[in-house]
């Protein structure tokens, strides 16, 4: 029923089934699997329609084509929400091309109008109860971009061949090269690579393929993009993560694509490097440590807020690091609630995260990943995967001048011979003795310690001027309420002055009060990194 409700839809609607379809903690197992089948069973059109949008797009006549593209195919290879591919020989090769729908703009233009509706209502009625501060505009406002981007067959062209450049030392990944002289915005015409589902494990058994070594490539593929050239694909379902026949995973379409801002991928990469850093087994000394970075990391990708409590944050990366480490090495750690509880509840009230609107393509993402790479290995866990890719890549980024650099400076810090370490060395004994001097100044009662907390002397401040406001209203209140019910008109009218008197003093209160807080709020910052770059904008 709902797969047919979104076909009668049309191809806006089939898309986002497409995007639903891999939100396994948000829909039930059975809506999933009949979701998924959208990805790839899709109804087609017509090859003779399809025969006459591409001679349109590339302005041939029928002789024309025939000489362009010969053995054109009647039925489409594939058929999806957005196009479908037919195979044809050109110039002598077999190639596949790509034929839009028609009057997807159109239908696009109508159907977001609509769906922008339901984000900015989701914005005001989304209670937002796990703490993260969601902006289901700013959402809505990124996969609309990325829709128009994607019946763009140029701009996929563009993707499809800056994707090949980021592996072009990479011979385990292929990307079908692009005929720009035969493509245009609404048809893409490619090199055919032959290929098969990642998710058909009979034919990777009968192929002798090794299905942990897939796995293990699907990984480090996904982490390439995201970690080092932080360019990726949004939508790498297994109809468009393929394998060949010799164990090389095949990338098809590039139509969704997106790339991290560069505030985002350097806060995703130092993230990355305090999460992995001294492996499953580490002291909590130096995953203390981590943890800051860590947090210094999230702050950077715009997902902490910058008015956080850092304390109650790092507290809360020691504790999912250290389940993370022990995770890795088969353990079950401690329940959240007796380590951290209060330090999260204080969080989540707060509203102190929000996942910039790419994170969504990137949790997308990688629940597609991690759904291939299951089905290929039981035991496949991108955790695991993860910890020799982030190694390698964290020693890529020292910038080691050579193999001998490297050893030398492992040396040094193995021994304490570096520079760092000799300060460290050299400067110690004066903050031994500055520590001394401060503990005796402590004993002899001439040192004073003084603790302030800025944020209830203002509690105070207000609720000072909230008191005073409600003496004034009772005040009135009282005064009108003895000067009706006085026989004396004298009485009666000392009693009105009272009340107006008190009654001006309620208004002068409350203009206090409105003052109060603006002072405060230019002093109070709520904002995510990476807020300034979208306002220029």
């Amino acid at each position: 029923f709902i797969k047919e409700g979104l076909l009668k839809l049309g191809p806006s609607f089939v898309k986002l089934g497409q995007v639903v379809s891999t939100r396994t903690d948000v829909l039930a197992p059975e809506f999933i699997e009949v979701l998924k089948t959208l990805q790839d069973d899709v109804p087609a059109f017509s090859g003779s329609r399809a025969k006459r949008i591409v001679m349109e797009e590339l302005g041939l006549d029928e002789s024309n084509f025939d000489k362009t593209f010969k053995n054109f195919s009647a039925k489409p290879l594939a058929a999806a929400s957005l196009g479908q591919v037919h195979t044809a020989l050109y110039k002598g090769k077999k190639v596949a091309i790509k034929v839009q729908r028609a009057k997807l703009k159109e239908l696009f233009d109508v159907d977001l109008k609509n769906l922008k509706k339901i984000a900015a209502l989701l914005d005001k009625f989304d209670p937002k109860t796990d703490g993260a501060d969601r902006n289901w505009v700013s959402i809505y406002e990124e996969s609309e971009r990325l829709l128009y981007l994607e019946i763009d067959y140029l701009n996929e062209a563009n993707n499809a061949e800056r994707f090949a450049e980021d592996f072009r030392d990479i011979e385990w990944v292929r990307v079908p090269k692009v005929y720009r002289e035969v493509t245009t915005p609404r048809v893409m015409t490619m090199e055919f690579v032959e290929s098969f589902k990642l998710t058909d494990i009979e034919r990777v058994e009968k192929l002798g393929l090794d299905k942990e070594l897939l796995a293990r490539r699907t990984a480090d593929s996904f982490l390439r993009q995201i970690v080092e050239t932080g360019f990726f694909h949004c939508d790498p379902h297994p109809g468009n993560l393929c394998v060949d026949t010799s164990g090389s995973l095949v990338y098809y379409d590039f139509g969704m694509m997106d790339e991290l801002k560069p505030n985002v991928r350097e806060g995703f990469r130092t993230f990355c490097t305090a999460l992995f850093a001294g492996g499953p087994v580490i002291k909590d000394a130096a995953l203390a440590k981590n943890a800051k970075m860590l947090v210094d990391g999230v702050e950077q990708a715009g997902v902490l807020s910058s008015n956080a409590d850092r304390l109650a944050v790092e507290k809360l990366a020691r504790y999912f690091m250290r389940q993370f480490k022990d995770t890795q090495l088969g353990k079950s750690g401690n329940g959240i609630k007796e380590t951290v509880g209060t330090d999260l509840q204080t969080l989540t009230e707060n509203n102190v995260f929000r996942f910039p609107s790419t994170f969504t393509f990137i949790f997308r993402a990688f629940a597609s990943i991690d759904g291939i790479g299951k089905g290929l290995d039981e035991k496949y866990d991108i955790g695991q995967l993860a910890q020799p890719f982030i190694e390698k890549f964290t020693e890529t980024q020292k910038g080691y001048k050579s193999e001998f650099d490297k050893n030398f400076q492992i040396f040094q810090k193995a021994t304490g011979l570096n520079p760092m370490d000799v300060e460290t060395a050299i400067s110690s004994p004066r903050k031994i003795q500055y520590v001394e001097e401060t503990l005796r100044e402590m004993e002899a009662g001439n040192l004073k310690i003084r603790v302030r907390s800025l944020e209830n002397e203002k509690a105070l401040e207000r609720m000072a001027l909230t008191q005073g406001n409600m003496m004034n209203l009772l005040m009135a209140s009282v005064a009108l309420n003895v000067g009706i019910i006085a026989s004396s008109p004298i009485i009666t009218g000392v009693c009105v002055a009272g009340a107006v008197k008190f009654g001006v003093g309620v208004i002068g209160g409350n203009a206090k009060i409105k003052k109060f807080d603006k002072t405060q709020a230019k002093f109070v910052n709520t904002r995510f990194k990476g807020d300034e770059e979208e306002d220029a904008e």
